[in-house]
């Protein structure tokens, strides 16, 4: 495995990636929004051995971050076995696209019990991850993923397979490890509440709540969190809302708030009669993550890491000046083979979440 970190034009990046990652037979990158699908379509015909997945997004680097340029990485076939492919229109019927994403689930849980997909969806989550769920469910295979970001204004969401670029999709990669065990991990910088709330009214979209317990949300909301009108915008970075299921709960990013209607909009879709818990961040954010690298390299032999960021949790390093310690931090994680992307939300087992980090951990057997 490894990871190889570009910026300049993309004929000088393509050229240098293939030269880099010329004996790999599968590569996962990101690149930015801009020109992604020229550098698709280059990157395909200069690799064309290699399966590939891709995004748009933010990326980490070993010392920080860009927003253009690409990042790679890239297995050979001693690393991994793959299967690659498509969902297409995933708002009205991605099951319609079952059957292949079935044949390649069979084909390596039967050869592989060290396995995973990824998937990079372009919109509507909820609706993908519960048709993979379907598959993936019946082997006990995980999957986890991301939705791109860094997106032009006014553009649609872009991700790509094999060099053909797609909007209104999802790509997939299922992959079976040849080095050892993968393990996955999400990690939360939220603690919820014991206090919890009832959706009891949502927009017909579901993405805006209009009321919690019967009461308008945003009163609710500021309320509870001691926020004004004036200062409730704080709480987009450090009290965003989570969905309890059981004893496990799921971050729900805040999008918006609406003073005049007094509602919330969020990232992710919101059902009317969801348990909710409102959250607080995690004191000392720095040691909590550091102390979580550290206990999964400690315990692994890590061959690299794909982590998939949630863009405001990227903004929030951002403004506290944390993402190069950040990267440096993820890069000797990962053993210097780490594939850091930033999205617009996250996938994880079986819910679409936000305003976290999932990442597959790939390990050597010891």
């Amino acid at each position: 495995m490894k990871t190889v970190y570009k910026n300049g034009s993309v004929d000088q990046m393509v050229a240098e990636i293939s030269a880099e990652l010329g004996n790999c037979t599968f590569v996962m990158y990101g690149a930015d929004d801009g020109r992604f699908e020229e550098i698709s379509r280059k990157l395909h015909q200069a690799l064309p051995q290699a399966k590939k997945i891709g995004t748009t997004g933010f990326m980490f680097t070993p010392q920080g971050s860009m927003g253009e340029g690409i990042a790679a990485m890239g297995f050979t076939d001693d690393d991994a076995e793959v299967c690659v492919g498509t969902m297409r229109k995933v708002d009205t019927c991605p099951i319609k696209y079952l059957p292949g994403f079935q044949w390649s689930v069979e084909t390596i849980h039967q050869k592989y019990p060290n396995n995973l997909c990824i998937e990079f969806v372009t919109g509507h989550e909820e609706r993908v991850v519960s048709t993979m769920k379907v598959c993936a469910e019946r082997v006990g295979m995980r999957f986890l993923g991301g939705t791109p970001g860094n997106t032009t204004d006014g553009q649609p969401k872009k991700i790509a397979c094999n060099g053909k670029v797609l909007t209104n999709a999802a790509v997939y990669a299922v992959i079976g490890s040849k080095l050892g065990k993968i393990e996955v991990f999400k990690e939360n910088l939220y603690h919820t509440r014991h206090e919890t709330h009832i959706v009891t009214r949502v927009s017909e979209d579901n993405r805006t709540i209009l009321e919690l317990d019967g009461r308008k949300a945003l009163d609710v909301y500021e309320e509870e969190n001691h926020y004004s009108d004036a200062t409730v915008e704080k709480g987009i970075f450090v009290n965003p809302l989570c969905r309890v299921v059981g004893a496990e709960h799921y971050v729900t990013a805040i999008f918006s708030f609406d003073k005049a209607k007094r509602s919330i909009t969020t990232y992710k879709n919101v059902q009317k009669n969801d348990l909710i818990s409102f959250t607080d961040i995690e004191g000392d954010y720095k040691k909590f993550m550091q102390d979580n690298m550290t206990e999964i390299s400690s315990r692994n032999h890590v061959a690299g890491i794909l982590s998939i960021n949630c863009i405001l949790r990227y903004m929030f390093f951002k403004d506290n000046q944390y993402v190069p310690e950040y990267a440096r931090m993820m890069d000797q994680a990962a053993s210097g083979c780490h594939l850091g992307i930033v999205g617009d939300g996250e996938q994880y087992i079986e819910q679409h979440i936000n305003q976290s980090m999932v990442c597959a951990i790939f390990t050597k057997d010891r």
